[in-house]
């Protein structure tokens, strides 16, 4: 056979259903691709941390492709799948393969795979909010806006602030390693705040969200500990969709409701973790 002619069966889809068959039923998707055929092209049009995205996604091979590839030459890349999880395709084929393929899988020969482990896993859900403009639609937006700002920092871990529970109503905070972000839901909070910060120690700034009822930056309010913290701009189509559903009247302002003081120790393990938004599932497989 010529070496052709082992590359077009090693691309074709009866070895790409083979393939898919390891993790889970072979028929579980149509017209799989193989993931040797995906590495290949991601290798020759890519760099190592680049971000690969796949916005028609079936089975999940792209996904493994670049997992793959990142364990053979050490990359950093990222990859997003998107689908309209028709007929539960997302949750049931996309999802679970790639969820397999982190944790390790057993061959229908009983053969076990160890997975690929140095990898994370987050599965989110869209969904319609109501548009009118009412304090507990207004709140909804933010949890789901909140969600998107995790995902643009690439930023996941709640922690405690300064030694405190923030109340979620008014501020969430979120730390890994020397990555940290604050995302601030009513602005009467930020003298509290900017309070908490000044007994913080360390060097590395806080990006700092401010959802507020107008597009003042708050650069005078954070005056005091400018050298600690990035104010940063919403993004547009969230500070749009944010406008549009502000109720007429403020949600009630108390400063006593802010934080709760907490011992971290006893609660850092309780904290950590990567949150799930938009009711949506999550696989980690080593760190962050």
């Amino acid at each position: 056979m010529s070496s052709l002619a082992l590359v077009e069966n090693e691309f074709s889809n009866d070895n790409a259903k083979k393939e898919l068959g390891n993790y889970l039923d072979a028929n579980a998707f149509d017209f799989p691709k193989p993931s040797s055929l995906i590495v290949q092209l991601v290798y020759l049009s890519t760099n190592r941390n680049c971000t690969v995205l796949d916005f028609f996604a079936g089975s999940g091979t792209t996904l493994h492709a670049v997992m793959q590839l990142n364990a053979e030459d050490g990359g950093k890349r990222q990859c997003i799948l998107c689908t309209n999880n028709e007929n539960g395709i997302c949750e049931n084929v996309t999802y679970e393969r790639n969820r397999r393929v982190i944790n390790g899988y057993t061959k229908p020969n009983g053969e076990f795979v160890e997975g690929l482990h140095d990898n994370n896993l987050r599965y989110y859900r869209t969904e319609l909010l109501p548009s009118e403009p009412t304090i507990k639609n207004m709140k909804e937006l933010v949890r789901a806006a909140t969600g998107l700002l995790c995902i643009k920092n690439d930023l996941y871990t709640e922690a405690p602030f300064g030694g405190r529970k923030l109340n979620s109503n008014y501020a969430r905070y979120f730390e890994h390693g020397d990555k940290q972000m604050l995302v601030i839901y009513n602005e009467q909070a930020i003298p509290f705040i900017v309070n908490i910060i000044k007994t913080m120690p360390g060097e590395e700034k806080i990006k700092v969200y401010v959802f507020a009822y107008g597009s003042d930056p708050y650069e005078a309010d954070f005056a005091e500990v400018k050298d600690h913290v990035t104010l940063c701009a919403l993004p547009d189509a969230i500070y749009n969709a944010y406008k549009k559903v502000l109720p007429k009247r403020k949600p009630k302002f108390s400063p006593d409701d802010i934080v709760e003081e907490i011992i971290e120790e006893e609660t850092k393990t309780a904290l950590e973790g990567t949150l799930d938004f938009n009711n949506g599932y999550e696989q980690e497989g080593g760190d962050q």
